[in-house]
Formats: C-alpha cells, structure tokens, sequence
C-alpha cells in the first residue's frame, strides 16, 4: 500500500507539472519529451518516475531561468581581488539592422555609414535586450588623439590571431556602442570608453573586423568594476542572415538586415564573449 501510495503521489506531481507544461507550452521552441514512457497495466519504477520529474523540472526551468541552462567559459580571481568571468555573449541571438550612408564626397569629401542595431538573446546572464549604433567614416584614417580617441590608445588589440600575430588598429574611424539589458540591469559598451577598446583589423585569415568594446553595469550589475565585449564580424558569427534590399544596390539606397544565430559558432576564434570583473559575489551565476 505504501509503494502504491508513493506512485500515486508521483503521479499526482507529473499531473501537476504536465498543466504548468501545457501553460508554458507557447515558449517552447521544441517539442518536450521525457526519458521513460508508460503503459497501462505495466508497474512503474520509483526511479523512472522521479527521471521523469526532474527532466520536466529542467525544461521548465529552461524557459523561466534560461541562465541556468548555459554554463560560462572561466573564472579566475585577479591580483586586485576581483574575480574575472568570461562567457559567451550569446547563446542565442536575433538582431535586426538599418543601415545608411551619407555621401558627401562631393562637397566635403567624405562618406560615412550607420548603422542601428536592436535585438534579443540569451547567454548564463538570462535573456538579455540588445541595442547598438556604429558609424565608421570610409574616407578618414584613423590617428591617435582625434575623434573621440586617445593618444595613450594601444595600437593593436588586446586579443592575438590564431597563430599568436597581431590585429592592428582599423585605418578608418569607427564608432561602436552597444547595451545588453533586462529589468534588473544591464551594460553599456563603446568602442573608445579606454586605451584597449576599439575596431581593429581582423587576421589575414579570417575576413572581417575585431571589435574590443569595453564599458560599466548598472542595477544588479553595478558592482561590476569593467566589462570587455569583443569578437569578429567575420563568417561563423552569424549563421543565416537576410537582406533587404539585396546586395549590389547602390550605396545611396538603404538597407536592412536581420540575423540569427545560436551556440554552433563558439568555441571556434572570433565567437563574442563577455569578460567581466567583479567581486565575487557580484553575478550569482
């Protein structure tokens, strides 16, 4: 009788589960499933039940503390202290971007491109908002102590090639923030917030740029002494992308884009990641 009692009881609880499932079900993105199936008339293993329970359990947690699901790359504890935490940027990531240009190379000779980026994804911090604008000026070269920069700024970036080589400084003016946000807080990045941060050139062997953006947190992550965002805008970061209108149209026209991508890409070089610094009780993760 108590064996019975038991079942029932677990039975009792996967009911349970199963209604907040079906509450949630419009979350999902894929199809739930749990590890053992039942038949009438055949008894059930306390053990298979309590499988069962627990796998329910995760993906319900999955969709009410996606964090938990992801896991971060390292943590070490520096000299100051304070602990630094990488891990990737976006475990998944859906973003649009407007794109324009203002040409002016016939009265001041200079071209610049903008860009507006919005978007939502998820990495070990929770689901996170997405916001950025860049600009980068095609016809003017880069110099150390105009436009907005230092001229204490490092010349080359704080991340190697693969082969261990050097990524220079972008020869064109580049201007790049970009905000990761839920309610609770959230951080802000630039390109020129220090002497480290900026768009450099990317390795011969990888088209694109390297981005090195650094900045603060607020909210929950005030305590949070710097953050580095960085990556490459080359091919893997973002595997499938639509544009409108297509490739090829003149510059003058402006166009808009939107990108999604999930976890297939990290762990290969260039793939975002955050590196944060802070005490060690600052992120919970």
């Amino acid at each position: 009788m108590a064996v019975k009692a038991l079942l029932m009881c677990k039975r009792g609880q996967i009911g349970i589960l199963l209604v907040v499932a079906a509450f949630v079900s419009t979350q999902l993105t894929a199809e739930t499933k749990v590890p053992n199936e039942f038949t009438s008339g055949t008894p059930a293993k306390a053990s298979e039940v309590n499988e069962n329970f627990a796998a329910l359990v995760e993906d319900i947690q999955a969709i009410t503390e996606p964090e938990k699901k992801y896991s971060i790359i390292s943590s070490e504890t520096l000299e100051s202290g304070l602990v630094r935490t990488k891990l990737y940027a976006f475990e998944e990531f859906t973003y649009e971007q407007y794109v324009r240009f203002d040409d002016k190379t016939l009265t001041d000779g200079t071209l610049d491109v903008f860009w507006d980026s919005t978007g939502k994804g998820v990495n070990a911090l929770g689901r996170l908002e997405f916001s950025g604008y860049d600009q980068k000026k095609l016809l003017t070269s880069y110099s150390p102590g105009q436009w907005g920069s230092s001229t204490e700024d490092i010349l080359y970036a704080p991340v190697t090639c693969p082969d261990g080589s050097q990524m220079s400084r972008h020869r064109n003016v580049h201007f790049r923030t970009r905000i990761f946000r839920h309610a609770t807080g959230g951080f802000v990045l630039s390109s020129h917030d220090s002497i480290s941060s900026g768009m450099f050139k990317g390795c011969s062997e990888f088209a694109g740029d390297y981005y090195y953006l650094e900045g603060r947190g607020t909210g929950i992550y005030s305590c949070v002494t710097r953050i580095a965002y960085h990556g490459s805008t080359g091919p893997g970061e973002y595997p499938s992308k639509a544009r409108a209108p297509a490739a090829g149209i003149s510059i003058q026209v402006p166009y808009g884009t939107v990108s999604t991508r999930d976890r297939r890409s990290n762990g290969t070089w260039g793939a975002a990641v955050l590196e944060i610094d802070a005490p060690a009780d600052c992120l919970q993760l």
